[in-house]
């Protein structure tokens, strides 16, 4: 990989008499925030302050169609677009102070004042455009946001003033929220008669004293390489943009005009399905590479894949290939969606959306290539794919502990299986091949066995119990559910009763966290027990709407037997309510 990193001010930067930035179209859109505005000047107005200079970060570009003067930015695009609007605000203040007198009213406007406005204008235009060239302007965007921005950093023949006119509306789009973020800083914070002097050293100070290191990068992959290296913080670019980049480059190498919208609207609403799922865009490229392409590979090594794959497409494979792939993100937003949780995914009618509403809830994440598979090439087998991955990753991961590396080349074989072709039976035979380590007999005792810290763990097991006990009716107000554990986290005022008869060699905290020592309780009667001694809590249990919560308060006291008995009475179900059995596969 051959880098070019050079430290640069933004005189350096935003010059020169054919240079040309270009923010390609598949960069995200303009994102910045107000509050990313304000903190961005009070950052420089301090060092301005402090007559220091400052580190801005890394600004990475790539040669734009060979040109020794033109560059795609790929990363650094948010920070170039926003000192653009802070110039043009400037350049359109110092341009209308001479006649505009309520512009710094405190400002004499004498020839002194004058000359100084107009060598603002100067420096700061010059940071926008070449002078000598009037229509070159060093940046511009990707397509959805480059007539805003030119309509900002062009039109500089009227500024922003009344309280009207600067302030931020919610429908505003974030170029102009950042445009009018920066009048009302200047208006707010540069006053008095020396207001005019102060903005002229400042923006000298932004102009110079502001560095950034750029790198030049002969390729994409060099830069994602870059980011993997330097992990940069507020980085712009990812694994999926530069998949989309590559995509639009091939489709515009393979197709006479540039017909690319198409493409880009295709690859939005992907991205929009994926948002609404709990898989961030990287991990479901990857996820698709190995359910669909049959490859495993690291997020560092996917750009390589995919990128080799492009390279072998036509018009007619890429168009195909992010159909495909528009196709699968629809699929995934609805059974990885965000709000696909249980309990109330037991309410869905397929048997694979109430699995996955466990499996999004215990956020596991290796079944998905089989899933991924299954709903594209296989879906009659998803309710049962499902129904076994959820069994599966809940015996071996969350009770046996075991490693998610060993659960996934499980996974991997049986994918492999189903593409040989092999039935239904044989291809998930792998699922039923560690009866020693998560088979009913080792999974009844681990269970049973089974120790905890975390609580939304703890309180899934009860309630999946309690359903079990209530034919599947519901958890009510499952949000108002607390896990009660009835030897508290605090267990003071416990060992100061001294009525807990610890087995020899055991403290209390061994069995604060045992399975068997927690219940369900509403959250009212949860805050209001606390930390108290067994005999108080009990009218709060005989209160609660869970049966095995009210059998508690019937008991005199709770001692490790009745911790025990709790535990092997779940461990007597637990099979029934996460079976792993091959008569769940129909051919």
């Amino acid at each position: 990989m051959k880098i070019t990193p050079e430290s640069k001010s933004l005189e350096k930067i935003l010059s020169g008499f054919e240079t040309s930035y270009y923010v390609p179209d598949y960069q995200r859109d303009y994102s910045w925030s107000s509050d990313e505005v304000e903190t961005l000047w009070e950052d420089v107005t301090n060092s301005y302050e402090q007559s220091s200079e400052y580190f801005m970060g890394t600004v990475v570009l790539k040669k734009h169609s060979g040109s020794e003067d033109e560059f795609d930015i790929v990363d650094g695009q948010q920070r170039l677009a926003t000192f653009s609007i802070l110039f043009s605000v400037i350049s359109a203040i110092s341009e209308c102070f001479s006649y505009n007198v309520n512009l710094f009213s405190d400002v004499a406007r004498n020839d002194e004042n004058k000359k100084i406005a107009k060598k603002i204008e100067s420096i700061a235009s010059s940071r926008l455009l070449e002078v000598s060239e009037p229509d070159n302007y060093f940046l511009k965007l990707n397509k959805k946001n480059d007539i805003c921005f030119q309509n900002i950093i062009r039109n500089r023949d009227k500024v922003l003033l009344t309280e009207d006119e600067i302030k931020v509306n919610r429908t505003d789009k974030r170029l102009i929220k950042t445009q009018k973020t920066f009048y009302k800083l200047i208006w707010d914070s540069i006053k008095g008669e020396g207001a005019l002097e102060y903005l002229k050293n400042l923006l000298i100070h932004i102009v110079k004293k502001l560095k950034f290191i750029t790198i030049e990068v002969e390729n994409d992959y060099d830069a994602f390489l870059l980011f993997e290296s330097l992990n940069s913080k507020g980085m712009d670019l990812s694994v999926s943009d530069l998949v989309k980049n590559k995509i639009l480059m091939k489709w515009n190498d393979s197709v006479n005009n540039d017909n690319s919208d198409c493409l880009l609207e295709s690859w939005d609403l992907m991205i929009s399905n994926i948002e609404a799922s709990r898989i961030n865009p990287v991990d479901f490229l990857r996820i698709y590479w190995e359910a669909i392409q049959g490859i495993n590979t690291t997020k560092k090594e996917l750009y390589k894949y995919v990128s080799n794959y492009v390279d072998l497409c036509d018009s007619g494979k890429l168009t195909i290939f992010t159909k495909d792939l528009l196709d699968q993100s629809e699929a995934l937003s609805i059974y990885a969606s965000k709000d696909l949780i249980f309990p109330t995914s037991n309410h869905k009618r397929e048997l694979y959306l109430k699995a996955f509403g466990d499996i999004n809830s215990l956020k596991y994440t290796t079944c998905l290539p089989l899933i991924m598979y299954c709903s594209k090439v296989k879906p009659e087998l998803l309710d049962c794919a499902s129904q076994l991955s959820l069994s599966f990753l809940f015996r071996w991961i969350t009770i046996g502990g075991y490693s998610v590396g060993g659960a996934k080349k499980v996974f991997d074989t049986v994918i492999k299986n189903l593409k040989e072709g092999k039935s239904a039976k044989s291809a998930f035979m792998p699922f039923f091949s560690y009866e020693e380590k998560i088979g009913d007999a080792e999974f009844k005792q681990l269970i049973a066995q089974f120790k905890t810290q975390d609580n939304s763990i703890s309180k899934y097991i009860w309630s999946k119990y309690e359903l079990n006990g209530n034919n599947n009716e519901k958890i009510p107000n499952y949000s108002e559910i607390h896990l009660e554990h009835i030897i508290p986290q605090s267990p003071l005022k416990w060992e100061g009763e001294r009525k807990f008869e610890l087995p020899q060699g055991t403290v209390i905290k061994d069995w604060i966290y045992n399975i068997g020592n927690m219940t369900l309780l509403n959250k009212k009667l949860n805050q209001k027990e606390q930390n108290d001694v067994f005999s108080n809590k009990k009218d709060s249990y005989s209160k609660s709407s869970f049966i095995e919560t009210k059998t508690i308060s019937l008991k005199e006291d709770w001692q490790v037997k009745d911790i025990l008995n709790r535990a092997k009475a779940l461990s007597d179900v637990a099979e029934r309510i996460w079976p792993l059995s091959i008569d769940l596969v129909t051919e």
